[in-house]
């Protein structure tokens, strides 16, 4: 019998709930070569009815390879997630099917109670982590009548109680975890609000001293470029992404201290420790040697916070390399430091035939008090107790 055959059967076996049978015609469609998103998905509803839901599974993901928005194949996936408590992976399942479905002319029959039910499980889901942030907020002194209102703005917008106004910059300020409103649109940030970096460019030949030592001893210590706390590397950075193209050497990995560097490093260590770095847990600070290879280019992409600011100090830099923030575009010259708006979007290039090596750190925006710098790390660092814990 013929795949397309088999396949015939199955689906006629699933419709009168003979889940064995079925499961036996689509494993027999398979071993004949055939190979179709709505063979897998056959495969995958009679292992469900089997209640084998690792099989289920490897069905469900064969069809999600093959069509990544079959709205019956997410709602299955998520559904399989959640039952292993992998509630955020199951989340994002859910919101995209609910997304997908938006966007349909109407509803496939037999969907609507598992759209319905979906969206009542995400709700839930936000109403626990609107809880939990709440309960951490107020555990560090967060009263909504005294706190900053620009943080209060924040959590509304976070919490979907606010939209965002229309934006005037073709770039406007775009981070995907928090956005905190009401800051000055800067790409590149001005020298005169940020008075430690003139002694940043006065340690340029101490800094590159300890990167040449550390280079001497091992060229191991730079790896490729993953950030791995709330941020994300750039989605659309292509062959960059874990590649020995762009790679790096950290003295802190999102806030956690690498010894081994930092040894290299004492002086560079002692300069970072009299900066404004953002001390979030879990996530920052994190600061860098960061390294670009002959020819290799970052693709244009946007950061987690605008509440930050990313600095960079060049510090091996042939010719034609360079960094564009919005509809800046500034050429990377040695001991020339600045610091930008890593919430706008931004790219950076190296068009030369050798390496290019900064010091890359991020530091808290100059207009943030205390008061707002206490709220925002103690929301990121619940956000990433969340995510970590569900």
């Amino acid at each position: 019998m013929s795949g397309e055959a088999l396949f015939d059967e199955g689906i006629k076996a699933l419709q009168a709930g003979r889940a064995v049978d079925a499961r036996a015609r689509f494993q027999g469609s398979i071993d004949a070569g055939m190979d179709t998103a709505q063979l897998w998905m056959g495969f995958a509803l009679a292992c469900v009815m089997q209640g084998d839901l690792v099989a289920a599974e490897t069905g469900v993901d064969a069809v999600l390879s093959r069509e990544g928005r079959n709205l019956r194949a997410l709602i299955i996936k998520g559904d399989l997630l959640a039952g292993r408590n992998d509630e955020q992976n199951a989340a994002a399942h859910y919101t995209l099917a609910l997304r997908v479905a938006s966007l349909l002319p109407s509803v496939p029959p037999g969907i609507a109670k598992d759209l319905s039910r979906i969206q009542n499980h995400l709700e839930q889901l936000n109403a626990r982590f609107r809880q939990h942030l709440f309960e951490q907020l107020a555990a560090a002194g967060y009263q909504r009548a005294s706190a900053p209102s620009r943080f209060n703005d924040a959590l509304d917008l976070m919490m979907g109680a606010k939209t965002r106004d229309e934006e005037a910059e073709r770039f406007p300020q775009m981070p995907h975890v928090f956005y905190l409103p009401h800051l000055p649109y800067r790409t590149f940030y001005p020298k005169e609000y940020l008075p430690w970096m003139e002694a940043l460019e006065d340690a340029t030949d101490t800094i590159e001293r300890e990167l040449t030592d550390l280079l001497a001893k091992s060229r191991d210590q730079f790896t490729p470029y993953v950030h791995s706390g709330l941020d994300r590397a750039p989605a659309d950075d292509g062959d960059l992404l874990d590649s020995e193209s762009w790679t790096s050497a950290y003295l802190w990995n999102d806030g956690k201290p690498e010894p081994s560097v930092m040894t290299a490093c004492p002086k560079t260590v002692k300069l970072m420790e009299s900066l404004p770095l953002t001390h979030i847990k879990g996530f920052s600070p994190s600061v860098l040697f960061s390294k670009l290879n002959a020819g290799a280019r970052i693709a244009p992409h946007t950061g987690m916070i605008n509440a930050r600011l990313i600095c960079h100090l060049p510090l091996v830099v042939p010719p034609s390399c360079g960094l564009r923030v919005g509809e800046d575009e500034r050429e990377v010259v040695r001991g020339e430091a600045w610091a930008f708006d890593d919430s706008i979007n931004h790219e950076a290039w190296n068009r030369s035939d050798s390496e290019r090596i900064i010091l890359l750190f991020d530091v808290w925006r100059p207009e943030l008090n205390e008061d707002e710098r206490l709220l925002i790390s103690t929301l990121l660092e619940a956000v990433r107790q969340y995510r970590t814990s569900a």
